[in-house]
């Protein structure tokens, strides 16, 4: 009788445990997790000017449901920018740093297994965060020609935004064309001088997508 529990009790741990693995299997299969790094060029507005933008990101995909969650953050650096209303001051040196945080939304357009290539498009937002700092002439008289001396600031912000994108792969490696839809963010130096930030714009990428 002893034997006879063991051995039902043995059985039945076996096929609770084997229920849990089929359905851990099933669970995974679905579920995909990948990471990537790119980088491009980036066409913001408003005088940011062309520049590199590189990136990085987390995919989860679900391949039953066909479609995939992303989290990425970006970052854009510039000195050559010219961002400020009318009046202008004399700018002496100048660099903006772009920051956008974002989670996306894709759907799985096609995918060719046997040419390992596959193309998701989607959309979602997220916020830009922004580092400004200038040097640029004050008039104090000094050692700059016109009698300006110089003057040092620098300024924290952000604005919301949207995006939409389209990511084709082959095999690990992808391009990402990408538009940014953003509000506009002013701010002012020595209250006299406001420039504005306005990261709306169209990026490309290359990248590789690891898993």
């Amino acid at each position: 009788m002893r034997n006879l529990v063991v051995a039902s009790l043995t059985v039945f741990f076996s096929s609770v445990a084997l229920m849990a693995q089929e359905k851990s299997e099933e669970k995974s299969s679905n579920l995909r997790q990948y990471y990537s790094g790119k980088f491009g060029f980036y066409q913001p507005s408003d005088g940011l000017n062309n520049g590199l933008l590189f990136g990085i990101d987390g995919v989860t995909e679900f391949v039953h449901y066909r479609f995939t969650l992303t989290g990425a953050a970006e970052l854009y650096m510039k000195q050559t920018i010219g961002i400020f209303k009318d009046p202008k001051p004399t700018v002496y040196q100048q660099q903006m740093v772009l920051i956008p945080l974002h989670a996306n939304i894709g759907f799985k357009l096609f995918d060719v297994p046997d040419a390992d290539s596959r193309a998701y498009a989607g959309a979602g937002g997220g916020y830009c965060l922004y580092s400004y700092a200038v040097e640029y002439g004050s008039g104090g008289g000094g050692l700059f020609g016109g009698g300006l001396g110089s003057q040092t600031e620098s300024k924290n912000g952000g604005n919301a935004f949207g995006t939409v994108f389209l990511r084709l792969l082959i095999g690990q490696i992808f391009i990402e064309p990408r538009f940014y839809i953003a509000g506009k963010a002013e701010d002012a130096v020595s209250s006299n001088y406001t420039f504005l930030v306005n990261p709306t714009g169209f990026s490309i990428t290359l990248g590789f997508q690891y898993r």
